[in-house]
């Protein structure tokens, strides 16, 4: 599956660009809950004398950053041996990771812009700081809890003259089927004790406190009794804790290494993860009108799964339309391979219809894949869109692509950014401003326009 996304990712960007700006893109090497530094041997951009270029991580595209995250957000092309730094989260769950750039070069007349995807390799390592220990994390029952956390579960790599730290990681969606708790001390216990394992397939309480946050020292969190609870079923067979673990000086606190790790829970009793389906309540088919940007519904789209919160739910594009693009409203001129659920939703996600005009009904169909939590895909299944003939004389806009350009910049707005049809008269057809721009002025032949 992962090859199939790389492929698909690699395919989308290619419509997308030319290749004229990237020179070296041969991807980077990571240790599992390590970071790395991109380089000029993993990425080279060529950048003209005259130009302004930056280049900016893509953060609409959930099929993309699954395991890690590139920061930061925008950078020079000429960027910095130690600037741009890939951190891996320590997930398990995938050996390959992607990240979408978007690369800007500006001249004092244009603006080039150009796709590419920078593929991660990830790769394990025989010695870090973390080391699972022989014993695992077992919930013996629905609703249980599991063993101690401690040093036959996991061991730290350490030294007397260092700091060492751990901290529980809240940017995962990890634990997804329960909680990290520890004991409460006896003294604020209520009531008689429980047992440790729950009768009834039902919550019960434990003499327990969930810990949200934490950042303690290497040894307290070996010897404080953490335990995981879980709180979800039916739910998958395993679930994780994700954590941090620091090493720094004691004099300067300088970070002299960090490892992310996800600790595996194993919950007896669960059923192996299934993978999502799509919802056939939704009726798979979009009617459009001839040059209108059109919300994608879940009325038309939708998909669940037995583990995963729907909105955890990733749609990815398999097969593009081969007319038009699929787009997120946050930046309509710009097409995505991938969505959330929850943007589906809010009506985030749209379909762009090609600027061309048409005397027929025309169809096309999109093929997608649902991605589950544990990044399980569905089967396929396909959304059929439908591109009604426009019954109006009325003059329309049929292309908006907008203008992107540096602070202090001009730009003509040309066919390219902006297109109008009409069926009879189009010489007849006049554009009055009407409100805006905000930051800008906006001018015809030298004479200012709106406000």
């Amino acid at each position: 599956m992962a090859a199939a996304v790389r492929t698909l990712l690699l395919l989308a960007v290619t419509a997308i660009c030319s290749g004229t700006l990237v020179v070296v893109n041969s991807g980077v090497k990571v240790t599992r809950g390590r970071s790395v530094f991109i380089t000029e041997m993993e990425l080279r951009i060529n950048v003209g004398p005259t130009a302004d270029c930056k280049v900016e991580v893509v953060m609409n595209e959930p099929i993309t950053q699954r395991v890690g995250k590139l920061t930061p957000q925008v950078f020079d092309c000429s960027f910095l041996e130690d600037e741009v730094k890939y951190c891996h989260n320590g997930s398990p769950l995938l050996d390959q990771d992607t990240v979408m750039l978007r690369i800007y070069r500006f001249t004092s007349s244009d603006t080039l812009v150009e796709t590419v995807v920078l593929m991660v390799q990830v790769a394990d390592s025989g010695s870090g700081v973390v080391e699972l220990g022989g014993t695992p994390l077992v919930v013996p029952v629905f609703y249980g809890l599991s063993n101690s956390i401690d040093g036959s579960v996991l061991n730290i790599r350490s030294s007397a003259d260092l700091v060492c730290t751990v901290r529980l990681m809240s940017d995962t969606s990890t634990p997804a089927l329960g909680q990290l708790v520890r004991k409460e001390d006896s003294t604020q216990r209520k009531g008689r004790e429980t047992a440790s394992l729950c009768q009834g397939n039902q919550p019960c309480l434990h003499d327990t406190k969930e810990v949200g946050f934490l950042k303690t020292s290497c040894q307290d969190f070996l010897s404080s009794g953490l335990k995981y609870q879980h709180l979800s079923p039916p739910s998958p067979e395993i679930d994780y804790i994700p954590i941090r673990v620091e090493l720094r000086e004691k004099g300067s606190r300088a970070l002299l290494e960090a490892e992310s790790v996800w600790l595996p829970v194993l919950i007896h009793g669960a059923m192996q993860n299934q993978p999502p389906q799509a919802v056939f309540m939704a009726s798979f088919i979009l009617e459009v009108d001839q040059f209108i940007l059109t919300p994608l519904t879940t009325a038309s789209l939708d998909a669940k799964d037995p583990e995963t919160p729907q909105e955890r739910l990733v749609f990815n594009i398999t097969t593009p339309p081969a007319e038009g693009y699929v787009t997120h409203l946050d930046d309509h001129t710009k097409p995505v391979t991938s969505f959330t659920w929850l943007d589906l939703h809010e009506m985030k996600v749209a379909y762009q219809p090609p600027n061309s005009s048409q005397s027929q009904r025309r169809n096309h169909e999109v093929e997608f894949h649902v991605i589950d939590g544990s990044y399980i895909t569905s089967p396929p299944f396909m959304v059929h869109i439908s591109i009604r003939v426009a019954e109006t004389n009325a003059p329309r806009v049929s292309w908006n692509m907008g203008l992107d350009l540096l602070e202090g910049q001009s730009r003509p707005v040309t066919w390219d950014e902006l297109q109008i049809v009409d069926n009879d008269n189009i010489n007849a057809v006049y554009l009055v401003a009407v409100d805006g721009p905000l930051h800008g002025r906006l001018s015809v032949r030298g004479e200012v326009k709106g406000h």
